[in-house]
């Protein structure tokens, strides 16, 4: 089996992020140690002392975040008909930098990789100009799938408020590197309906190499809603549709 450029790309995210998240850990778990270690030593030190207070333990602390939502691709071409729902996802590890140890702000930075579908009934082509199109499946042809992947691996950075009760507030922007545009067709040839066919077709041209995102998260505990808008398109201006995502769904927060 070969691996081809965007194959050891995608390998290459994946190692980053699994890294990273491995990291992180491994630095929560020496900080409670030593947290613990430091709390003996007091205690040795002064044996007749009684601890009135005990710091409560955040459990939540915006580690490691999943979001899970539907995005309305903005700027389609009219006569381009698209699914009702295009699920995608974000994975995000970051470091939760605190103000103070009692203030309910604090800011997260780290690392991430987001994906995006889009179902529809054209097939994205590169015309004679050299510009990307849709171009319209016969309604004859009953097709199985045909869906648009968009993938980049991101830096998020976030403003966040929590407050002792569990509400949570987050602002967010992802600046992120564009690992793949692709599409995913299953069923008979366009070209000649009486040949089947399955492919991914990674002939996708003139997409912007960079990604820029805005976000905001609301909610409880570990569970928030969550809003995200690109700031720029898939495509380079004037070569491909100015189409971009805007996506709503909610966030899942493990630890």
């Amino acid at each position: 089996m070969q691996f081809n450029y965007y194959d050891m790309k995608r390998c290459f995210i994946i190692l980053v992020l699994l890294a990273f998240v491995l990291v992180q850990l491994q630095a929560q778990g020496i900080d409670t140690v030593g947290n613990k270690k430091n709390k003996k030593s007091k205690k040795e030190e002064n044996p007749t002392e009684i601890t009135i207070k005990e710091t409560k333990v955040e459990v939540f602390r915006d580690r490691l975040l999943v979001d899970i939502y539907h995005s309305f691709w903005l700027g389609m071409p009219s006569k381009v008909n698209y699914m009702k729902f295009n699920p995608g996802f974000n994975i995000s590890a970051l470091w939760d930098f605190k103000v103070s140890k009692t203030s309910p702000v604090s800011f997260g930075l780290g690392l991430g990789v987001s994906y995006y579908s889009q179902f529809t009934d054209a097939l994205l082509k590169v015309n004679d100009n050299w510009i990307m199109q849709y171009n319209i499946i016969d309604e004859d042809i009953k097709y199985k799938l045909n869906r648009v992947n968009y993938i980049n691996c991101n830096l998020p950075i976030e403003f966040r408020i929590r407050t002792k009760g569990g509400f949570k507030f987050t602002v967010g922007a992802r600046v992120g590197l564009v690992a793949e545009v692709s599409q995913n067709y299953k069923g008979p040839d366009p070209q000649d309906a009486s040949t089947g066919r399955h492919y991914k077709n990674r002939e996708i041209y003139n997409t912007q190499k960079y990604s820029v995102e805005v976000y905001t998260r609301i909610g409880w505990k570990p569970v928030s809603f969550f809003y995200a808008v690109h700031l720029n398109k898939i495509f380079e201006a004037d070569k491909g549709p100015a189409m971009f995502p805007m996506s709503l769904g909610i966030s899942l927060c493990f630890f």
